[in-house]
């Protein structure tokens, strides 16, 4: 029986619009490129995740990596920082689909990664937070998904019984972890996908 769903936050509440950002700031698209390749899906922004590399030595290495691979980009590196409030939007549907759960009878949890400055910046606006009964974030725990250990938390803190609980992510590679470990798992595609896989396991 399902009593728990388990939610990521980027890609599946919030909009990690870090293109659409980049745009709005003037960036060229090529310029725009280089920051996925090398800052955004780099090592570098997994560092920030697991809590190892904060913001300020993040920009210093940003610079230095981009210096190396392409040209020196240090002012829009620091446009990039001073602005990053706006790398993400939240799901205008978000809360409103935590809150259907909730009033529906089940615990909703959040299981993200996700760098510790910008969870201090971001978090305290969501919408959607005050509606779940608990959350972990990576930085915070030196652990990033798909690492059992981050998972097995959910257990350890709030008694959430894995075998209980739907996951839902935008990654296969965390899907997979969360299904070892015993939990159903849904890949969010998108809200009206996710909505038809509810329904088909009787949640909505």
């Amino acid at each position: 029986m399902i009593k728990n769903i388990v939610f990521d936050v980027g890609g599946v509440l919030v909009d990690f619009c870090y293109m659409e950002y980049m745009r709005k700031l003037g960036f060229p698209e090529e310029v725009c490129k280089e920051f996925e390749s090398d800052i955004i899906l780099s090592q570098l922004w997994n560092d920030m995740d697991k809590g190892d590399l904060l913001m300020d030595k993040a920009k210093i290495k940003f610079k230095a990596r981009l210096r190396e691979m392409y040209r020196p980009c240090d002012r829009e590196v620091d446009l990039f920082v001073e602005n990053i409030k706006g790398i993400v939007k939240e799901y205008d549907y978000a809360e409103p689909l935590l809150q259907r759960l909730k009033d529906s009878g089940y615990k909703v949890y959040i299981l993200s990664n996700y760098p510790k400055d910008l969870s201090d910046l971001h978090w305290k606006d969501f919408k959607f937070l005050p509606v779940a009964d608990g959350y972990i974030i990576s930085a915070y725990e030196r652990i990033v998904k798909p690492d059992e250990k981050i998972y097995r938390l959910l257990t350890e803190r709030f008694g959430v019984n894995l075998s209980e609980s739907v996951f839902i992510d935008d990654r296969q590679i965390n899907i997979d972890a969360a299904e070892k470990l015993g939990m159903q798992a849904i890949l969010f595609r998108d809200h009206d996908t996710l909505i038809s896989e509810f329904e088909k396991k009787g949640i909505l």
